[in-house]
């Protein structure tokens, strides 16, 4: 009886080539698809399993003004120290990230005032900690007379009147830096470590002398209790927060700059919030469409080539399907309006730097430099769309070069 013997299938190297670069491009154009089906409008009724829906930031904005009552009776330079305070509260709320906000000096029955207004989408109890407390900070020692120990009255180790003052203020040190350490109780919590300058000698002979003691960092009018450890250049004081953004509040509070003058919230009201109403899906359609009547304006006239015209095209396309993707499953609030600025921004320099190499470079770090300078230094709606900006440079970079190879790999597979 005959043996039978399976025919040997040969496969050269080049067949494997083709249908490798074949899959790769099933692969990439799935892919593809699939990012630009998430980032289309009301593609999140598809189906029920998983929502893709832009949260509109529109709903969490809020409006109020604060009027601060400024104490400059014993202040010989009260204009200069009111142009500080200004200053200072407007950097917190900066560095909060407060939207928009403006702090105006004003004078009313004879009083100075600081009128300030937010709109904002940061959480109210966040705002209401960086304008209602001056945060001014004093090393405090504890007074002979006092029974810090008395049970019928226990809020006498917190209040400023049991405390005699120092000459230390927050002037006295470099940065408070905030971080977690072990408590009493063996459990991690916030402390803010007093970091000193190198020629504040005095400090260390004021911890040298108070060894075992305990002494007070009144804020405000009250006063935290601390022992002094032997360890020399630790001085840890523990925070009254508990979550992170609280901590950052804190952490904002100390090193914003040291406010001159104390004051006191007086009135608060809750303002009507001045927002654009932009509908995104008509926005949507209007960026799709004008992008599409340019680039077909551009094949038509033949000023640039079809390689150029399809891969800045296949590149603005990933880069928003991309962009807009991540802001709907990372549930990321966003203002439609800036959205719409940084779409149309990010097509533009992509169409630009699809040009040639050197133009590529030079554009990108360009662009880099100047989001990072308004990271910096800038606030409001500019810091937020230089940080969306420095990422879609990152992400129209990696989509170029992914374009460029899926389009060379579609030549190959499809051998054109």
């Amino acid at each position: 009886m005959k043996k039978f013997k399976l025919p040997k299938l040969k496969i050269n190297r080049s067949n494997s080539n083709n249908i490798f670069s074949y899959l790769i491009s099933v692969l990439i154009s799935s892919l593809i698809l699939a990012i630009v089906l998430i980032s289309l409008p009301l593609t999140e009724r598809v189906t029920s399993l998983a929502t893709y829906d832009l949260v509109n930031k529109n709903s969490l904005y809020w409006s109020k003004e604060y009027i601060l009552e400024l104490n400059t009776q014993d202040d010989t330079n009260s204009k200069q120290s009111i142009e500080k305070s200004r200053s200072i509260l407007q950097k917190r709320l900066r560095s909060l990230g407060v939207e928009q906000s403006s702090v105006i000096e004003q004078v009313e029955d004879e009083k100075d005032i600081l009128r300030v207004t937010v709109q904002t989408s940061q959480s109210k109890e966040l705002v209401d900690s960086i304008i209602k407390s001056p945060f001014i900070v004093n090393i405090v020692t504890r007074k002979d007379d006092v029974n810090y120990e008395d049970q019928e009255n226990p809020l006498t180790p917190y209040l400023a009147e049991n405390y005699n003052t120092t000459e230390f203020t927050r002037r006295n040190f470099r940065n408070i830096y905030i971080t977690k350490l072990k408590n009493s109780g063996n459990e991690y919590s916030y402390f803010a470590l007093y970091k000193i300058w190198p020629w504040e000698k005095e400090w260390e002979n004021f911890l040298n002398g108070n060894v075992g003691q305990s002494v007070g960092v009144n804020i405000d009018g009250f006063v935290t209790p601390v022992q002094v450890t032997a360890d020399k250049g630790l001085f840890a004081v523990p925070i009254s927060a508990t979550e992170k953004e609280l901590a950052q509040v804190t952490s904002i509070l100390y090193n914003s700059g040291v406010m001159p003058l104390s004051y006191s919230v007086t009135s608060e009201e809750e303002i009507m919030v001045d927002t654009p109403e932009i509908d995104y899906i008509k926005l949507t359609e209007g960026i799709l469409v004008a992008i599409l009547f340019i680039y077909i304006y551009l094949l038509l006239i033949e000023k640039t080539p079809k390689d150029i015209l399809i891969r800045s095209g296949i590149s603005s396309v990933i880069t928003v399907a991309v962009w807009i993707a991540y802001l709907k499953i990372s549930d990321t609030p966003v203002d439609i309006f800036l959205l719409a600025l940084e779409v149309i921004t990010t097509v533009a320099v992509i169409r630009i730097i699809t040009e040639n190499v050197e133009s590529r470079m030079i554009v990108t770090v360009l662009i880099a430099l100047i989001s990072s300078l308004c990271i910096l230094l800038g606030s409001g709606y500019v810091k937020l769309f230089a940080n969306d900006l420095l990422l879609l440079m990152i992400i129209s970079n990696l989509s170029l070069s992914l374009t460029t190879f899926y389009i060379l790999n579609i030549r190959k597979s499809l051998k054109l």
